[in-house]
Parts: structure tokens; C-alpha cells; sequence
């Protein structure tokens, strides 16, 4: 009885994880197309930030094997698969000199985009003090 319960909790979350996908996105298109009508960018800046830390964490989670192989030198200690943006381990993996050159090449990206993310984010995690 309990092995039929866990096939159909992982089946509906198998079912869950396209719908939600698919319920959110048409969500947040409607709530970014009323933030564009009314002018306030910066609250839909926020929200596509918020979004993407929300990715990120999930990213670290599922894939963390797959990101853990690529973008950490072999031997660290230091993983990918906590509820961290995967930003913050690479912000913690870089300030300790772990990152691979996949690694270097991602957080490069990232830095282009917004300068000192990675760092910031595993600060706020509270992966590094300094």
C-alpha cells in the first residue's frame, strides 16, 4: 500500500512540476504586461530578480551532481544541492579558489551581466563573511 502511495505522490509531481511551469510563466506574463502598462519598470525588475533566484536555488537542487562535475575543481569539498542560488556557490567556490575553468567562464557571464552577483549573492546566503 505504502509503494502504490509513493508512485502516485511522484507521479503527480511528475504531472506538477510541466503545469506549474507552464501556470507560472502565463502568470508572470500578465503580471509583467500590467507592471509595462502602468509604467513601473522597476517592479517588474524586481519580480524577473526574484524569478530568477527562484530558478537558480531549483537548478542547484536538481542538477546539483551535473554542476557540481563542471564548475568545481575535482577534490573540493564544496558542492552545488543545498537551497542556495547556484550564483552563491559559485560566488563561494571563486573566493575560494575552486572554480573550474567552466566555472571561471560562467561566473565571467554572470558578472558581465550584474558586476559583483556572485559575491553579493553568497554574502547574503551567508556562504562567505567578508
Amino acid at each position: 500500500m505504502n509503494a502504490l502511495r509513493f508512485i502516485a505522490l511522484v507521479t503527480l509531481a511528475l504531472i506538477s512540476y510541466p503545469i506549474g511551469i507552464v501556470y507560472g510563466f502565463i502568470v508572470r506574463v500578465f503580471r509583467w504586461s500590467t507592471y509595462l502598462l502602468m509604467f513601473d519598470v522597476p517592479k517588474m525588475m524586481m519580480d524577473v530578480y526574484g524569478l530568477g533566484v527562484k530558478m537558480s536555488s531549483v537548478l542547484n537542487a536538481v542538477a546539483a551532481t551535473w554542476l557540481t562535475a563542471w564548475l568545481i575543481l575535482p577534490g573540493s569539498e564544496l558542492c552545488f544541492g543545498e537551497y542556495y542560488p547556484a550564483s552563491a556557490v559559485i560566488g563561494k567556490a571563486h573566493s575560494i579558489g575552486q572554480l573550474s575553468k567552466v566555472g571561471q567562464w560562467v561566473r565571467h557571464q554572470l558578472e558581465t551581466l550584474d558586476p559583483g552577483h556572485c559575491e553579493r549573492a553568497a554574502r547574503r546566503h551567508g556562504l562567505i563573511w567578508k
